[in-house]
């Protein structure tokens, strides 16, 4: 099973991880990332920084995470 990221195309938020074999397409309001296992782990490190339960930033988290930014140009 592949590692997806959910981002909100609005706000640019990362507002959603999950595993899925193939994944339904979601509404146009959000964009559908494959990460790996490493990302994801960079990923959760980044929202153990957001203590208040905000989201990450896509942006904010492409610049610690050069494979994630990779990633998000080919989805």
């Amino acid at each position: 099973m592949k590692n997806y990221l959910l981002i909100h195309r609005a706000s640019n938020l990362i507002v959603d991880y999950f595993e899925a074999g193939k994944p339904d397409q979601p509404s146009d309001q959000y964009k559908l990332v494959p990460i790996s296992d490493l990302v994801l782990d960079k990923y959760y490190a980044a929202l153990a920084r957001h203590k208040d339960g905000t989201c990450v930033d896509a942006g904010e988290f492409a610049l610690v995470s050069p494979s994630f930014l990779d990633a998000l140009k080919d989805a």
